[in-house]
């Protein structure tokens, strides 16, 4: 359990116990390490401790239950089950569940923070808090949220991006663009809607001047069409055989092959919505009956870009 070697002419004590983080110290005298050891190795097994009272998991071990217990039900279950791999590949996730500390997070944070967006790391943050979440309401382990104690990634400033007159002729009349895409771009641009929600269009649920959306990312609503939204949606086949990968990477190529710089489909969406404010007088309130939103602040702080030769007309 406890060794000791000499290092540059002092004593060095390592502790390693399987579930447990290591431990090494240093001292002068070999006696003092020695009894460092002994009183660090009757501290994990004391009772007060709950290690005799509770045998906890190895982490890695939740991780894989939360996985085919909780991450199968969730919506967005093959991204989840992606990061869950990520996750078990980490070193800390060999310790016992008890033993994740805040200080542990935190350097996990640090190290992933170097190779990945703010985002992601923030996302992969969010299940392992979930977790103990659950380990604590539904499998009776009584433990902290260590998460919930460290500071999260900062985001970067939401995005503005806009596309010009000229890019949106670009990427719906072009040469390049196949006409199911073009289809896609323009329900998107039309309702605003996310693009695996138009994925699952089906005739049945449009009717009269209305869209019925049954599976969103927050709950089942019905949008408002305008006379054009109608139109392409009953001259195009649907439901769409492409997924929503497919059409992020395609139209990627179309952004790339147009030269059009910094592009993604999800602005798309958030053009659509912005265009609902300053174009069509919509307010906030009715915005978001469109777009599914819970909080006004999402629009006003994230779709709501009006620019600032838009105010300038106004004046």
């Amino acid at each position: 359990m406890a060794y000791f070697r000499k290092r540059l002419g002092k004593w060095q004590c390592v502790i390693r116990i399987k579930g447990y983080p290591t431990i090494t110290k240093t001292f002068v005298v070999k006696k003092d390490a020695e009894i460092w050891a002994k009183n660090i190795e009757l501290k994990y097994f004391r009772e007060e401790i709950d290690i005799l009272k509770i045998d906890y998991p190895l982490f890695k071990d939740c991780l894989i239950r939360y996985r085919d217990e909780i991450t199968i039900h969730k919506r967005s279950k093959d991204m989840e089950d992606k990061l869950i791999k990520y996750l078990l590949k980490e070193p800390f996730v060999n310790l016992k569940l008890n033993m994740i500390t805040n200080s542990i997070i935190a350097q996990y944070r640090d190290k992933a923070l170097k190779c990945l967006q703010p985002s992601s790391v923030k996302r992969r943050l969010a299940i392992i808090s979930h977790l103990f979440s659950i380990a604590r309401k539904e499998w009776d382990f009584k433990i902290e949220n260590p998460v919930l104690d460290i500071n999260k990634p900062k985001l970067p400033d939401p995005r503005d991006r806009r596309f010009t007159e000229r890019e949106l002729k670009l990427l719906i009349y072009g040469n390049k663009t196949s006409e199911k895409l073009r289809s896609i771009i323009k329900i998107a641009l039309e309702t605003g809607m996310r693009v695996g929600e138009i994925l699952r269009i089906k005739k049945e649920h449009i009717n009269g001047q209305t869209l019925h959306i049954p599976l969103t990312k927050t709950k089942p609503r019905t949008i408002p069409l305008s006379k054009r939204a109608l139109e392409i949606l009953n001259n195009t086949k649907m439901p769409f055989t492409m997924s929503a990968m497919a059409v992020s990477k395609q139209f990627n190529k179309l952004c790339k092959f147009y030269k059009i710089q910094d592009g993604r489909f999800h602005d798309l969406r958030r053009q659509a919505l912005t265009n609902f404010m300053i174009e069509k007088k919509l307010s906030v309130a009715e915005v978001m009956l469109i777009s599914g939103h819970t909080d006004p602040r999402t629009l006003l702080n994230i779709y709501n870009n009006t620019k600032i030769n838009d105010l300038i007309k106004k004046l």
